[in-house]
């Protein structure tokens, strides 16, 4: 039974914010990518919450209705902050599951640098961070004309089936609040959050990278070099490959929970009963690994 997708204006602080919510179990907090808003991963949040998790998906201050921040406070304690707060307004009293995409990867990371009492485990999908003081992705063009850029970033196949709904978002962001998104285009090209997430890991916080092996626009940088108790996954397509794939997308943070749950237990001193001979990463299998993984590389 696919669950209802419910959409909500919560009041934080005296600001609006849109929230979609669907499913029942384990809140799941998911922060979207840049210049979009959680309607545009619908799909793939649809089948995540069929298997058992209570997704919580708020449209970022500035997009899909929410209001924005001061355009002298666009940075991302900011955002950190309108989020923890939002989680205090619909009384999530534990803490949560954490994925984000992109700009919502760099709010993820710095949501659980400031509040780790709020987040369990960390899932960054091509997340912003990485690449401080120089252009990402297409290193020969203006911040401007990247946040331009962004919009086509899909495959020429993938171009029908999603700018419907990407440019459904996109347009009445860019009207409503330009300055905004501008502002956090910038942002995202330049925050530097490698020495957070180094941090979050040493701390024994459950974090995984996925990156897309063809991204253009955001590069791993200096993030590339942290892991956890997980190693990254590559996955074949580019920046909105979860956009096109909703089935792998759900399918693999699916995954990533069960082994983030698993490394909760552990570090409480709980037993692990694994397969013999099976690591924590084996447990995210590759089953799509023909079309959208990335074979093992070779030494």
């Amino acid at each position: 039974m696919t669950p209802e997708r419910l959409w909500r204006t919560v009041d934080v602080d005296g600001a609006p914010m849109r929230v979609m919510e669907t499913g029942q179990g384990d809140p799941l907090l998911f922060l979207h990518g840049w210049g979009l808003s959680p309607r545009t991963y619908a799909e793939g949040i649809t089948r995540l919450a069929a298997g058992g998790v209570r997704v919580i998906a708020p449209a970022l201050p500035g997009f899909g209705g929410s209001a924005g921040p001061p355009l002298k406070g666009v940075d991302l304690p900011a955002y950190s902050c309108r989020i923890r707060r939002l989680l205090e307004e619909l009384d999530i009293d534990k803490p949560v599951f954490v994925a984000g995409h992109s700009f919502g990867g760099g709010v993820a990371i710095q949501l659980a640098s400031e509040s780790p009492e709020r987040v369990r485990s960390l899932t960054l999908v091509n997340s912003v961070g990485g690449a401080p003081g120089r252009r990402t992705g297409i290193t020969d063009r203006s911040w401007l004309r990247w946040m331009a850029g962004s919009i086509t970033e899909l495959s020429p196949r993938e171009l029908a089936s999603a700018t419907p709904s990407m440019l459904r978002d996109f347009v009445p962001n860019v009207l409503r609040r330009p300055v905004t998104l501008a502002l956090t285009a910038r942002l995202a090209l330049t925050v530097d959050l490698a020495e957070q997430a180094e941090a979050l890991v040493k701390r024994g916080l459950p974090v995984l990278f996925v990156w897309g092996d063809q991204d253009r626009l955001i590069l791993p940088g200096a993030l590339r070099r942290i892991e956890g108790s997980l190693p990254s996954e590559i996955v074949r397509g580019r920046h909105g490959w979860l956009l096109t794939e909703p089935e792998e997308f759900a399918t693999l943070l699916r995954n990533a929970l069960v082994v983030h749950a698993m490394l909760e237990r552990s570090r409480r001193g709980q037993s692990l009963v694994l397969p013999k001979g099976a690591s924590l990463a084996d447990l995210i299998p590759p089953e799509r690994r023909s079309f959208t993984r990335l074979e093992p590389r070779t030494p």
